[in-house]
């Protein structure tokens, strides 16, 4: 059999999936979660799972700050290779629990905060990342958001947006969150510059600066596209 005639035989399956990159409170996970529930797919915080395991290393003791060190680095990924983790849909959104429990609350305290960019930084941990949240297609179509969906985790997905916002505007939504004391061009930073699963907008993304917008007009963008490519009326 030719490769041509196995390609025709088994045709590619795009991934059922709706990709929502962006940097700090670009509002890509209010979005999300709301064009999910429009389309009935499940939403998919791939932000958290980076959160779940900073809360277990801190939780297990590790040090997460950067600069790492390799002997810091070699301890998370043997902390990731024997953690028990499955992941489970809570009311339409799918979380990763570890040892059945899932962290909700404590993944959004200041410590795993401070603690995600050097976790998020490690390449084996992303590589092990991308492979769980890839594997979310076996629950149904999914939105996922984060910062390399449409570039690493699903480059074949048929619709991919990317959010963005003036850097201050983005400062002041997160102190308006709660979140004063975050660096997000510092952040940014990080993920602009990592070496594997860096944050930019794939090149067949929608990119939709913000800035002005409220979330209302920016869903109704997003809405209209996303039906649009899926051919939903």
């Amino acid at each position: 059999m030719t490769l041509s005639q196995s390609l025709q035989d088994s045709p590619l399956r795009l991934p059922r999936v709706v990709a929502i990159d962006g940097p700090s409170a670009s509002g890509k996970g209010t979005l999300a979660r709301r064009l999910a529930i429009d389309l009935g797919y499940l939403y998919v915080d791939s932000g958290a799972m980076y959160r779940t395991l900073a809360w277990w290393s801190l939780q297990n003791g590790l040090r997460c700050s950067l600069p790492m060190s390799a002997v810091e680095e070699s301890a998370i990924i043997r902390l990731l290779r024997r953690w028990k983790t499955e992941v489970r849909v809570i009311d339409g959104e799918a979380w990763l629990h570890v040892n059945g429990y899932f962290p909700a609350q404590e993944i959004r305290s200041n410590p795993v905060e401070a603690a995600v960019p050097a976790i998020a930084q490690i390449g084996k941990v992303r590589d092990w990342m991308v492979a769980r949240q890839r594997a979310c297609t076996d629950l149904g179509p999914l939105v996922m958001e984060g910062r390399d969906i449409g570039t690493e985790v699903f480059p074949l997905a048929e619709v991919k947006i990317f959010l963005h916002a003036d850097e201050d505007v983005r400062q002041a939504r997160l102190a308006n969150r709660g979140n004063a004391g975050s660096n997000g061009a510092a952040r940014d930073h990080l993920d602009n510059t990592r070496r594997k699963g860096a944050l930019y907008p794939a090149l067949d993304a929608l990119r939709i600066d913000n800035s002005v917008q409220s979330p209302d007009e920016t869903f109704e963008l997003l809405r209209i596209h996303v039906r649009s490519r899926l051919r939903i009326g």
